[in-house]
């Protein structure tokens, strides 16, 4: 049988190969030039992932990552009336004293940055941490009751006033605005809280409802004014100032509105952080002095009008505050090149620092 294809029809020279080959070069570049041929193209319909579900290459489910649990804000701002002076109801005399048992303070341990709130035995044991946010959290300070912590915080981009229910660790925002508030401090029967208003490039004193629904400014004076406390019948205002351009503590009756100057100063020396004692006869300040450059404590005796030196040494000292019962004073000073937290007896004697951190540990507040 002949097939219908037989190369030896042809002649040696390999005629037939030499057409084949070029004939298959031209059906090559038309299809370069001009593409395959129509072709019928199938949609096939594409299913999306419902919102919040990942797929995966896997058959198997992906494991739930729990979220970094952050503080919870509560920002419901409530109607009050505009920033303005006003009389405060008088307060009456509360009972005072209580046992040791809790300290506040603000560090920035966490992360060496942001300063947050912490709580610790008055023995610096059982330390731990009330808040977690990415803002500055500071000037924390325990009520009366000892059920709630005011605080300021920077979380909206000014620093407000909010308070912390130790209970439920629910935080709200108790005041707003433009202008920075800061340093706050319960009053003897939690009906108010005492704070620093900073506007118009000075710092002058306030007063505010625990909800702040209303709120009154204190002092309107050339200068800066922090106030520190208020005596055990809530009537007087302990505060620094520098309204004489220069640094003074100063004391003011919320009844008639009078400010006496306690401590005066000269241009070369600061005053500040004056807090009263329970009792209410004495206040603790940090200064630093003429013959003293590190800052160093003092307690004013409000029955003699005199003031003493109950630290002596090389290291600064800020933030003093007396103990519930007062027979103790908490202090901050330096300690390995950070501040930390110390308590000593009310003369000065017996000093102890409660933490140990190369980061720092500060204002703290006796619950």
């Amino acid at each position: 049988m002949k097939l219908w294809f037989d190369s030896s029809t042809f002649d040696d020279d390999g005629t037939l190969l030499k057409a084949l080959t070029l004939f298959a070069l031209v059906i090559l570049l038309l299809v370069f030039l001009f593409g395959p041929g129509p072709q019928t193209v199938v949609k096939v319909a594409q299913v999306l992932p419902a919102p919040g579900v990942v797929f995966s290459p896997s058959s198997a489910p992906l494991p739930k990552i729990a979220a970094k649990t952050k503080t919870q804000y509560l920002t419901d701002r409530p109607s009050f009336p505009p920033l303005a002076a006003a009389t405060p109801q008088p307060l009456p005399t509360p009972a005072g004293g209580g046992i040791l048992r809790k300290i506040a303070f603000t560090s920035n341990r966490a992360d060496g940055r942001h300063y947050q709130l912490y709580m610790m035995d008055a023995d610096g044991k059982n330390c731990e941490r009330l808040l977690e946010s990415d803002a500055f959290d500071r000037d924390p300070h325990f009520s009366y009751a000892g059920t709630r912590l005011a605080f300021s915080s920077n979380q909206t981009g000014t620093y407000q006033i909010y308070v912390l229910d130790l209970a439920t660790r629910a935080v709200r925002q108790i005041t707003w605005g433009r202008e920075d508030k800061t340093n706050p401090f319960w009053s003897p029967n939690d009906r108010q809280v005492l704070f620093t208003l900073h506007k118009d490039g000075s710092a002058e004193l306030g007063l505010l409802s625990p909800d702040g629904t209303q709120i009154w400014q204190l002092t309107n004076t050339f200068g800066h004014s922090h106030g520190y406390g208020f005596s055990p019948d809530g009537g007087r205002i302990s505060f620094e100032s520098t309204r004489n351009n220069r640094s003074e503590i100063f004391i003011l009756n919320l009844k008639n509105r009078k400010v006496t100057t306690l401590v005066e100063t000269d241009d070369l020396t600061y005053r500040g952080d004056p807090v009263f004692s329970p009792v209410g006869n004495k206040l603790v300040f940090s200064s630093n002095t003429l013959d003293k450059l590190t800052r160093q404590l003092y307690v004013y005796d409000l029955d003699w009008k005199k003031y003493y030196r109950v630290t002596d040494d090389e290291m600064d000292k800020d933030d003093p505050i007396f103990s519930p019962d007062g027979s103790k004073i908490a202090y901050v000073a330096r300690w390995e090149n950070a501040w930390n937290i110390f308590i000593m007896d009310e003369d000065g004697k017996h000093a102890r620092n409660l933490t140990r951190s190369y980061y720092d540990n500060v204002v703290p507040s006796w619950r």
